[in-house]
């Protein structure tokens, strides 16, 4: 099994540094004013995003597609109280990849989100995703709208 670890250091009142044993830093921020860094659960959203997009990246790359632009618009849906965990996450997966079709992209996004990133897997959200190739759009004038049918990802309790 492996381990993952980090060490958060309080700065002042609702700001933090988090430090890897490697020395990597992020600023996880609370404060209304002057804010260094995103929030928790900015930062979660992120963090999914993040972990689907290596993967995504990695399935283009081992089918020799060369990436143009490529981005995740992520969107978290909360309960309403107190914990307000995640209830749905929603990612809107935008390729520029010369070569990649609509189906091939939903198929590798589909996969990222819902077998192989442990950040989703890790969060009782229901996960949904669309693909949008933007080479596409601009080499016919069309626009894509949402094509992914919500999907659920595996949790921990499913491995």
């Amino acid at each position: 099994m492996a381990t993952t670890e980090t060490v958060l250091h309080h700065l002042t009142e609702k700001r933090f540094v988090g430090v890897t044993p490697d020395g990597m830093r992020v600023m996880i921020d609370g404060e209304s004013e002057h804010k260094t860094g995103m929030g928790p659960m900015q930062l979660v959203l992120n963090a999914v995003a993040g972990c689907a997009a290596y993967d995504v990246v990695e399935m283009l790359r081992k089918r020799k597609l060369s990436v143009r632009g490529y981005r995740v618009e992520a969107t978290g849906e909360r309960a309403d109280g107190t914990p307000s965990p995640f209830t749905k996450v929603h990612t809107r997966h935008v390729f520029d990849v010369p070569g990649l079709d609509q189906r091939t992209a939903e198929r590798f996004v589909e996969l990222a989100v819902t077998k192989y990133c442990s950040v989703a897997s890790s969060l009782h959200a229901e996960q949904t995703f669309e693909a949008v190739l933007e080479h596409d759009e601009a080499e016919s004038g069309a626009t894509s709208g949402p094509v992914g049918e919500p999907a659920e990802a595996t949790t921990a309790d499913d491995a």
